[in-house]
């Protein structure tokens, strides 16, 4: 604690790049109570974007080079040490594996200092080996863990030995992007009575995209004006654009890449977001289209099947069901009054419990549970429904 009385939070994570993690840590930081925590922020890689964007509102963003977790830099904690002593940190809040090891350790070596853990990944127990057996050891460490999810947290219990008191489900919230929609591309694909059906993220194995080439196939003959945009860029571009060519889709599918801001800049154009995704834990780029108002088709996946409730506030299929996501995307189509209606209740869902304000909120209580000698805050466990 400061001379002011503020609980000092030092939040500490790999990178400060672009993603779904990175952007939850950004909402938190800037929707937190300033009156009541001081907050820094410490990047054990790369400092990124987000890093600078936060650095530039004023946050203090520091970082502690060197941190992987190699037979070379083993020691690396003690540079995080270091900075819990100079920034008197009453409480440690890591967000993934390698901020946990090194968050972990210092908990256990400075008992003064409390420690939160969130896990972010969505695919549990399916994580990379070393992975998930570093999680399975330092995870017993923190005062408290946090899943963004219901399921996830199911599948947390059954892989790693967490006591049920001391694990909590926390929903992700954001703030809605102020439109700010790209003129190119409205001139490009805005045209006549076009349905744009669009998705936003990293082209990986993960976001399911082969299988939206798969249904793009099925409409293109049904539903000559569709077409699909597709933002982001990834390691399976090449192939998925050569997979593209194959079925004759040049002109019903368009590769954007990535769009700095795409919930500003793109996603205003949609009339469908389409999420086929093989795994998520707590997709934001779906709470970012229910937040604009958008029609929302996700497959049955992670907290998608709380946060989305069929035909009212969206549209869920199995994954790699592609007949099934045509024939929804098909209804969607042919019906704007449903997909008004769906948009409308989605964005409805989305304020009343998805937001960055929520978000913070139950994280301040967590904390403030935690420094008060509680096993968990109150708000956190009820967040949904």
């Amino acid at each position: 604690m400061d001379r002011t009385g503020k609980r000092n939070l030092l939040i500490v994570t790999s990178s400060l790049a672009l993603g779904g993690a990175e952007i939850v840590i950004s909402n938190l930081c800037r929707h937190i109570d300033r009156d009541r925590f001081d907050v820094r922020i410490c990047h054990l890689k790369e400092r990124g974007p987000i890093g600078e964007e936060l650095a530039g509102m004023g946050f203090d963003v520091v970082g502690v080079e060197g941190n992987r977790w190699t037979k070379a830099n083993y020691l690396s904690f003690l540079k995080l040490r270091k900075l819990i002593r100079r920034y008197r940190v009453d409480i440690l809040h890591s967000h993934n594996t390698y901020s946990l090891m090194d968050s972990s350790l210092c908990r256990m070596t400075m008992p003064g200092v409390k420690s939160v853990h969130t896990f972010h990944f969505g695919n549990y127990p399916h994580l990379t080996k070393k992975y998930q057996m570093a999680e399975g050891v330092f995870c017993r460490v923190p005062d408290h863990l946090v899943a963004v999810g219901r399921e996830q947290m199911k599948t947390l219990l059954d892989t790693f030995p967490i006591p049920e008191d001391r694990i909590s489900t926390i929903w992700n919230g954001i703030d809605r992007a102020p439109r700010d929609p790209d003129m190119e591309i409205v001139r490009r694909y805005g045209k006549g009575d076009r349905i744009i059906i669009g998705t936003i993220g990293n082209l990986i194995e993960q976001k399911g995209y082969t299988h939206l080439l798969d249904v793009a196939g099925i409409l293109k003959t049904r539903h000559p004006g569709a077409v699909f945009l597709i933002v982001g860029d990834g390691p399976l571009r090449q192939g998925l654009e050569e997979k593209c060519r194959e079925l004759g889709l040049r002109d019903t599918v368009h590769f954007l890449g990535a769009v700095k801001n795409a919930a500003a800049r793109v996603l205003p154009l949609f009339d469908i977001f389409f999420q086929p995704s093989l795994w998520e834990a707590m997709s934001i780029v779906v709470l970012e289209a229910m937040g604009e108002g958008k029609p929302v088709l996700a497959t049955r996946v992670g907290e998608n099947v709380h946060l989305i409730e069929e035909d009212l506030t969206g549209m869920l299929v199995d994954p790699m069901d592609v007949e099934g996501m045509a024939a929804k995307l098909a209804l969607l189509i042919t019906d704007a009054r449903r997909r008004e209606e769906l948009g409308i209740s989605g964005k409805r869902m989305f304020e009343r419990t998805c937001t960055a304000e929520q978000m913070a909120r139950r994280y301040e209580d967590l904390y403030l549970g935690i420094l008060q000698g509680k096993a968990k805050a109150e708000r956190p466990v009820t967040l949904s429904k």
